[in-house]
């Protein structure tokens, strides 16, 4: 017999969850994140007018939903983070059984954010783990430039199906450049995420995307049915660049900023510009910084916080796509381990010699479905996603 409830907006479960609705105990369980960088309000704004929507609506829900605030400090003082960014600490620094006394982390204000919301998630799991059917995550962002709309996710089958559903462009591998995101934590676990950003952080705009992303999703879900005309209402304010192919984009260069205060863009980038190889594209230390490849710039670095300087980025070809999606799902994975220079070192990691394996290392894992980390001059790690 299906076990359902009487739909329920509960506001604080915990300190964490923001509201909370409830429906369909057997429907999937969808946990958003806003406010994961304090600066970045519209995904806040965002949920709780989606909390107030559904609250006035009476059709009942196949599914139950979570808003999770993120820095509580940082939004209240209205900054990216305070100590360490939140953002980057979900490899190493969160886990309260596994203290390292010269890890700053540790001891920073983002560090006890991260054990609230990493309890928080213990305690919707715990409540849900019999009867849900599948917990999805996602986390709401907002970029220092302006920018369209786009979707970034670890490069899982699953992952790609859900966001294809939206008409905005999808960035692929994310995780491989910025370490520690919470959704790459989340994808570990072996859930699916998805991280939305809705474009500028002062934008306007961005509290409309972020809202039309937050009611495409209860509807591709299925925890909640849109009509076709509201589904083409919101698709709308998502497709504002319709000349940008809403395809699959990986990455192909990332500038990394040791001092944020001696780095400097030019100023005028938004994400996906054209750019040519040789073209400058910021001042470092008084000298300038030229695209070493042709592609799109993402994410150039436009405020005094962050390491991340700018990103360049190239369409995936529609082949590379069907024949990945082809040969993860076949056995031929399996012959990896034969190839030379490829070291087992568990079911669903190796080490690659770089010594051995000289050629399209990167290219090859990726097919296959592997997180692919340089660990130092002569090595890689690929962990099967």
């Amino acid at each position: 017999m299906q076990k359902t409830e009487t739909r329920e907006l509960l506001i604080r479960d915990t300190k964490r969850v923001r509201w909370s609705v409830s429906g369909d105990q057997n429907g999937p369980v969808l946990i958003i994140f806003a406010g994961i960088h304090g600066n970045e309000t519209a995904g806040v704004h965002a949920v709780d007018h989606v909390a107030e929507t559904l609250q006035n609506r009476n059709e009942s829900l196949k599914g139950n939903i979570y808003a999770i605030t993120g820095n509580m400090k940082a939004l209240e003082l209205g900054v990216r983070y305070v100590d360490t960014d939140l953002n980057r600490i979900w490899e190493t620094g969160f886990d309260k059984n596994q203290y390292n006394p010269s890890d700053t982390t540790i001891h920073s204000v983002e560090h006890q954010e991260s054990l609230e919301i990493k309890n928080s998630l213990e305690w919707i799991f715990k409540k849900h783990k019999q009867d849900a059917s599948r917990f999805i995550f996602v986390d709401l962002h907002t970029t220092s430039a302006e920018s369209c709309a786009f979707i970034l996710i670890n490069d899982t089958l699953a992952n790609r199906k859900l966001a294809r559903k939206f008409p905005v462009p999808q960035i692929l591998g994310f995780e491989e450049n910025i370490r520690g995101t919470l959704l790459s934590y989340i994808n570990n676990l072996g859930h699916q995420s998805i991280g939305f950003e809705a474009g500028a952080h002062t934008n306007e705009a961005s509290i409309d995307r972020s809202r039309a992303f937050l009611w495409l999703t209860i509807h591709w879900l299925e925890i909640h049915r849109l009509s076709e005309a509201e589904v083409l209402r919101y698709e709308e304010v998502l497709n504002i660049h319709p000349d940008l192919p809403d395809s699959y984009y990986q990455v192909k260069y990332h500038k990394i900023v040791e001092d944020s205060k001696k780095f400097e863009m030019v100023s005028g980038f938004q994400n996906f510009d054209k750019v040519e190889k040789g073209d400058r594209l910021a001042k470092e230390n008084g000298g300038w910084i030229e695209a070493p490849v042709w592609g799109r710039i993402f994410m150039p670095l436009y405020q005094k916080k962050g390491r991340d300087g700018f990103l360049i980025i190239r369409e995936v070809s529609p082949i590379w796509l069907k024949l990945s999606a082809y040969l993860r799902k076949s056995f031929v994975h399996k012959l990896l381990r034969f190839l030379p220079g490829v070291h087992v070192k568990s079911g669903h990691a190796f080490w690659i010699d770089l010594r051995v394996a000289r050629f399209f290392v990167k290219d090859i894992f990726h097919l296959f479905g592997y997180r692919v980390i340089r660990k130092d001059e002569h090595t890689l790690i690929c962990y099967r996603r």
